[in-house]
């Protein structure tokens, strides 16, 4: 027995075994079942030494081709066959290029196409398109007379072409052959027209090649500046080679567009292109030559002719939808949002986190960033110079830049160079050494970090292809709030809100009550703390005004019944003024607010939240520092109570 023979009965039982083992297939499309079948052939034939694929052609035209040729050469986990080119596809191309020996950039385009055409030529039968029309594109034609029908495809619609993009589908077009005979396309005439009149209206201006694809291969080709001008509209007959369609069937051509690598901003920012092709040139089983013609008009940018499409040239970061995003990293509330931070009396205070931000790369362009600003604002103490000696930036947990805060607090972390990938977020910290209190720090100097509008605009950034990302590239913003410095002091934490509805004992005649208790927790540092034990409803803070709150009504004013601040445990120190807090230890307290409805009377809705906790270190109730950090959800529900009259 032949070792060649050996190997087509072992590939045999492993694909028997395979297919038995594997009971259950799901694919989401036919696509994505050729792909998984073209992975499965390209194993067996790796573990039997024949060919590494089928002979079926995939990659250029369109995402979804080089998606199911980068499957086709092994690559997994197998990429879904959707169009969609994002950072899984990128990846998967970066690893079929570098097995075929070309550079790994991420670009599906003419040099890997033709690397991955000569690897596909070793597949067993050669490279015969087996898998696109019947019987293949090869050989002679059969039949007599024959004729074609061509109809419009809705694949393509409204494309961008890049700066330097190459090979960008633009229009696809349907031709069935009868069933009377095979027919070879023996050229198609493609037609061109600029219709924005302040852009230049010269084909060459834009595109550097026109290419016409058939069955996953180029099968044609023109340079732009080869095209025939006529009154502004530039047309070519490509001449193709090896496009067979077989009696009965219908196969798909598409145009496609190679850009320039330097198109001017003027003429691409408001272009727009018509593309059309006005007859298709073919050769029957009789050997006679057709040629059908079609209605076009592409000067009428608003005509739907029979064979016709729009697109436009756009800039690199245009066309791949370039956006880097910045936001504040909502995993870290707790270092964004205004609170206390514990500084030393004598010693600076260094590694303080003043602000957690993210930025995204959104859309299909890594981005590279090597400058990023950030404003430094302090209260109390003005000169942010003064009180914060540096700062510091860290990127996923690792310092990428330190710098002085000038007077101004306008700082920029510099050389940076690093890359985010399409479609990934990149996590970053500000933090800063500050003076002690002994120093020029003072208890209750505030401060703020932030990325307004303008340090977004103003970062450093480029896209893959190089071009600079423009403020319009530059989005979102991440401005932390503004946090309070003391040597010691209070931190307070949210525990629960409640609100019940307690209706009086003639509900008839007697109005809706409400009761509202919110419970928080507070911790002393540094000393030993008292909590103003008094509650009211907020007006303005004072000495001794304990826990100040407010309420907030869809109609009407509730009347209140009460309020009273208990803690949840009785300590020695505690007074008829203040609630004692030991240095280091935490106690539980609880808002208790009574509310009736309008006497008017007036049904409505009502919520309260706290404001502000008196403290300080006095035993009685002269303390005047005041809490009023991060007590957003300080609240409870909003409660209807309704009013009898």
């Amino acid at each position: 027995m032949t070792n060649t023979l050996k190997k087509s009965l072992a590939a045999v039982v492993m694909l028997g075994a395979l297919a038995f083992s594997a009971t259950t297939v799901k694919a989401d499309t036919v696509s994505d079942l050729m792909a998984q079948l073209a992975a499965l052939q390209a194993q067996i034939a790796a573990l039997t030494g024949g060919s590494s694929s089928s002979c079926t052609t995939f990659g250029l035209p369109g995402v979804t081709g080089v998606q199911q040729a980068v499957n086709q050469l092994g690559y997994t986990p197998m990429l879904t066959a959707d169009g969609a080119m994002g950072p899984k596809t990128r990846a998967g191309v970066m690893w079929a290029q570098a097995k075929l020996g070309v550079t790994a950039d991420g670009a599906w385009g003419n040099n890997t196409n033709t690397a991955y055409k000569a690897w596909l030529a070793t597949c067993v039968g050669g490279n015969n398109n087996t898998g696109g029309n019947t019987g293949g594109n090869s050989g002679p034609l059969s039949g007599g007379t024959g004729d074609i029908t061509v109809d419009l495809s809705s694949e393509f619609s409204g494309e961008d072409v890049g700066e330097g993009e190459e090979d960008v589908a633009v229009l696809a077009f349907d031709i069935e052959a009868d069933d009377e005979s095979d027919v070879e396309i023996t050229s198609v005439k493609v037609e061109f027209a600029q219709n924005t009149g302040a852009d230049s209206d010269k084909l060459e201006d834009y595109a550097e090649s026109v290419s016409v694809w058939f069955d996953g291969e180029m099968v044609g080709e023109s340079d732009a500046d080869d095209f025939n001008e006529n009154n502004d509209v530039y047309t070519k007959s490509i001449s193709l080679d090896g496009v067979v369609i077989r009696g009965g069937d219908e196969e798909r051509l598409t145009i496609a567009v190679t850009a320039l690598n330097n198109l001017d901003s003027g003429d691409v920012d408001t272009d727009q292109f018509n593309v059309g092709v006005s007859n298709v040139r073919f050769e029957d089983g009789d050997g006679v030559v057709t040629t059908d013609t079609y209605t076009l008009d592409v000067t009428d940018a608003a005509a739907d002719d029979e064979l016709e499409k729009l697109f436009d040239f756009d800039d690199f970061a245009g066309a791949t939808d370039v956006e880097l995003k910045a936001a504040l990293n909502s995993d870290d509330d707790d270092i964004n949002e205004a609170h206390v931070i514990d500084v030393d009396d004598a010693d600076d205070t260094e590694n303080v986190e003043v602000l957690s931000f993210t930025l995204e790369a959104k859309g299909d362009s890594d981005i590279w960033v090597d400058e990023i600003p950030v404003l430094f604002t302090t209260t109390g103490e003005v000169d942010e110079a003064v009180i914060i000696i540096n700062s510091t930036l860290w990127m996923n947990g690792e310092e990428i830049d330190s710098q002085d805060v000038p007077t101004g607090g306008a700082v920029t972390y510099t050389d940076l160079d690093f890359t985010i990938d399409a479609g990934e977020e990149a996590e970053f910290m500000v933090t800063v050494d500050l003076q002690n209190i002994d120093g020029a720090l003072d208890n209750g100097d505030t401060v703020k970090a932030e990325l307004t509008a303008t340090q977004v605009d103003a970062i450093d950034a480029e896209d893959e292809s190089g071009e600079s990302l423009a403020a319009g590239d530059l989005t979102g913003t991440a401005i932390g709030e503004a946090h309070a410095t003391y040597d010691e002091g209070i931190m307070v934490d949210f525990v629960s809100a409640t609100a019940e509805r307690t209706f009086e004992a003639d509900a008839a005649t007697e109005d809706d009550q409400g009761t509202y208790k919110v419970k928080f927790k507070v911790t002393a540092f540094d000393g030993d703390m008292y909590i103003d034990r008094s509650s009211e409803v907020a007006n303005a803070n004072a000495a001794g005004q304990g826990v100040e709150f407010s309420v907030t009504s869809t109609a009407g004013t509730p009347v209140l019944g009460s309020d009273l601040l208990e803690a949840s445990s009785v300590e020695t120190e505690d007074n008829a003024n203040v609630f004692y807090v030991e240095d280091g230890e935490t106690r539980e307290f609880t808002l208790t607010v009574i509310y009736a409805a309008d006497t008017t009377p007036t049904d409505g809705s009502h919520s309260v939240k706290i404001e502000s906790i008196n403290w300080g270190t006095a035993t009685d109730d002269t303390n005047a520092n005041y809490y009023e950090f991060n007590l957003n959800d300080f609240k409870t529900d909003a409660l209807f109570l309704n009013g009898i009259a």
